[in-house]
C-alpha cells in the first residue's frame, strides 16, 4: 500500500507545482547570481559650438514668418516643435546655398515638398524645403550663395549638426 505522502508528492509532481522548479533556496536551489550594474548616468548635453555658427548666409530674401521652436495652435492648444524656419518669398526667388558643400539630396520628400539637403562636412547639414523647382543634382559640390532650387511663395529653412535640429537663427549671419 502507498503511504498519503507519497501520493501526494506524487500529484504535486504530475499537477506541476512551481513549488518544486523554484529558485527559492527553501528547496534547495539558489538564484543565480546577478552580475551588478552599474547605474547609468544620463549624458550631459554638451553645449554644440562650431567654426561656422552665425557665418551662414540667408538661403533666400524675404520676411521670417515662423520660428524655431515650440508652437501652440491657438485654436486646439495643439503643441508642435518647428524643426526650422520659415522665410517668405517672392514667388519664384531663387534659394542659394547658406555655405559651401555637397548636395545630399535632392527630390520630393513628403511632408517636405521638393527638398535639397546639403551636407558641409563634419556633420553639419542645411535643409531647403516646399522648393518650386530644384536647380541642382545629388553630389553636386556647391559654393556659398550658389541657387539649390525656386521657391514657390514660403522656404522652409533648417540646420542639423549630428543629426539634431537646432535653431537656425544661431547660424545664419545676423541680419
Amino acid at each position: 500500500m502507498v503511504s498519503r505522502l507519497a501520493l501526494a508528492a506524487l500529484a504535486l509532481l504530475l499537477a506541476g507545482c512551481p513549488a518544486f522548479y523554484s529558485a527559492s533556496p527553501r528547496y534547495g536551489r539558489a538564484a543565480p547570481a546577478r552580475p551588478a550594474v552599474a547605474p547609468r548616468k544620463p549624458a550631459a548635453a554638451r553645449p554644440i559650438s562650431d567654426r561656422r555658427q552665425g557665418k551662414l548666409g540667408w538661403p533666400a530674401v524675404g520676411t521670417l514668418c515662423t520660428r524655431f521652436g515650440l508652437k501652440i495652435d491657438t485654436l486646439y492648444g495643439t503643441k508642435t516643435h518647428v524643426q526650422g524656419i520659415d522665410i517668405a518669398c517672392a514667388m519664384g526667388a531663387p534659394v542659394r546655398a547658406a555655405y559651401e558643400g555637397r548636395v545630399s539630396f535632392a527630390e520630393r520628400f513628403m511632408g517636405y515638398g521638393n527638398m535639397v539637403i546639403l551636407d558641409h562636412g563634419e556633420r553639419l547639414h542645411s535643409v531647403y524645403s516646399r522648393l518650386d523647382s530644384i536647380a541642382v543634382a545629388v553630389g553636386a559640390k556647391l559654393v556659398r550663395g550658389q541657387t539649390v532650387g525656386f521657391v514657390k511663395d514660403t522656404l522652409h529653412f533648417e540646420v542639423r549638426k549630428e543629426g539634431k535640429s537646432l535653431d537656425p537663427l544661431d547660424w545664419l549671419e545676423p541680419r
